[in-house]
């Protein structure tokens, strides 16, 4: 009997033991603990653990705290319990409503690289969304997080005993322009092109060097003060319109010329909190943008005139045209080639400009066909492996300067034209 009872409490404690361990397993594998998880998974594989965290409260005040501190720590903790979800298919949000957001109180990760940004706004929020900063705007790219409240309260538990600042910035223009031959030492700045160049200046002794590298003069005197809590940026630039806008994780400079200006190296100086990223620096030259659409919309019209081009008159088809030609027997008087011929002219202005229709002349020789009517704008000059018998009318200046556009004989047709003089 008591063999028997030993064997029933045995097998009692191992049935528990087994089930103690099966709990445990189940636990550990399969309990639904997936907002932490899933968050971990989200900033492991989707959010890059950022080069330093920003706070901003709702007094508009400032803290930043970096990688690997405790403070920095506690806060992304603080997020990555509250993200369950990553989207990058989410809503986007407009300039103007991230401009928003940037007044009130928030959370932004930043990146010392070329990663975009993320902001969690604190106020405001109602859908607990994170975004994601684009070039322009940004997308909600995770919703519904948990306890905003919480992240808020971390944020500010964390902030105390804290450098705060404030985001604000200021331009300057120095009195003085800088004579491009006396203007040396170009290696010392950053250039951004030809005529854009960059520089910061993080202490008095860097910043008198340059004043007198540039002959700078300010309304405002620049002293030891400034760079407790600021950056200088220096730009000197042959473009004289100079617009910047300053964000937490960047700087946007856009740069514009204008019409009437008298174009000389001027210096532009910006003093900017160090609450900004100073690192991440975006220039923006519009006239070179300017210039790249006007060169596009001229090769789009350039090109749809070609394509525009009638037909009747003008070879397009010049494999078509050859056989049509070799069959032919006919062949037009020079009258008819010359009433062609000014269909040519007139289309030659876009190509090499007009010519005064008294200097004409007519010439009858072989003439080799061209696409100097059907090039479009990205194409290069081709000629025919063939000639044909044709009417050449040419026109020119007093330079002798001038064009020439070729008619067949037989078909009446414009072959092609060309060019010439200096």
């Amino acid at each position: 009997m008591k063999t028997k009872t030993k064997i029933i409490i045995i097998i009692i404690l191992t049935l528990i033991a087994v089930g103690l361990i099966a709990g445990l397993f189940i636990t550990q594998y399969y309990t639904p603990t997936a907002v932490n998880q899933n968050s971990e998974n989200i900033f492991a594989k989707n959010i890059i653990d950022p080069d330093r965290i920003v706070y901003r409260n709702v007094d508009g005040k400032y803290y930043q705290f970096a990688k690997g501190t405790d403070t920095y720590n506690q806060i992304k903790e603080a997020i990555q319990k509250s993200v369950s979800n990553y989207n990058e298919s989410g809503n986007t949000l407009s300039e103007e409503e991230i401009d928003s957001i940037h007044q009130k109180s928030f959370i932004e990760f930043d990146y010392e690289t070329a990663s975009k940004n993320y902001i969690i706004p604190l106020e405001e929020n109602e859908n607990a969304n994170m975004i994601k900063l684009g070039n322009t705007g940004g997308i909600v790219v995770s919703n519904s997080l948990s306890d905003l409240k919480e992240i808020s309260a971390v944020a500010k538990e964390q902030s105390q005993n804290q450098t705060a600042y404030d985001l604000s910035y200021k331009e300057m223009l120095s009195r003085n322009t800088i004579d491009s031959i006396e203007y040396k030492y170009l290696q010392q700045f950053k250039e951004i092109n030809y005529k854009i160049h960059q520089v910061k200046i993080q202490d008095m002794e860097t910043y008198e060097l340059y004043k007198e590298m540039c002959n700078l003069a300010f309304d405002e005197e620049i002293d030891e003060n400034i760079f407790q809590d600021n950056d200088l940026i220096l730009t000197v630039s042959l473009v004289p319109k100079i617009t910047v806008k300053v964000n937490i994780g960047n700087i946007q400079y856009t740069y514009e010329n204008m019409n009437d200006v008298d174009y000389q190296y001027t210096a532009h100086l910006l003093i900017v909190s160090k609450i900004v990223n100073t690192d991440c620096i975006y220039n923006t030259d519009l006239t070179e943008i300017n210039n790249k659409i006007e060169m596009e919309n001229f090769e789009s019209e350039f090109d749809e005139q070609v394509d525009n081009l009638n037909t009747q008159i003008f070879v397009k088809d010049f494999d078509s045209f050859y056989q049509e030609y070799q069959k032919a027997t006919g062949k037009i008087s020079q009258e008819r080639a010359a009433e062609i011929a000014e269909v040519g002219f007139e289309e030659a202005k876009r190509v090499v400009g007009e010519y005064d229709k008294e200097t004409q002349e007519c010439r009858e020789i072989e003439v080799t066909p061209n696409n100097f009517f059907t090039r479009k704008y990205s194409e290069r000059d081709r000629t025919e492996p063939y000639t044909v018998q044709g009417y050449a009318f040419s026109r020119k200046d007093e330079m002798g300067n001038g064009v020439q556009i070729y008619v067949d004989k037989k078909l009446g047709k414009i072959v092609g034209a060309s060019a010439f003089g200096d």
